[in-house]
């Protein structure tokens, strides 16, 4: 499964909207797909799911403002760690 479409089973996990429903550039926080607890928890299954530690600094809104910058921060994260 890519990278994309694991965020999004994820994304759609916490939010209850159907993955189909859901686009890689829609803003997650301005559609009010998710609250700032909520992120907590998509950080914890992001974690969890790719393996990966979340430093609080890089919590930023650039990192978890939509499907697309998530999956790219994660692509990121896992080149680091290769």
């Amino acid at each position: 499964m890519k990278i994309t479409e694991q965020v999004t089973m994820i994304v759609a996990g916490l939010t209850r909207v159907p993955a189909g429903e859901l686009c890689p550039d829609t803003g997650i926080f301005e559609s009010r797909l998710l609250t700032s607890l909520g992120l907590l928890d998509l950080v914890d299954r992001l974690e969890r799911e790719f393996k990966i530690i979340i430093l609080p600094e890089e919590l930023i809104h650039d990192h978890f403002a939509s499907i697309a910058t998530i999956t790219g921060f994660i692509g990121s994260k896992l080149a680091e760690a290769s």
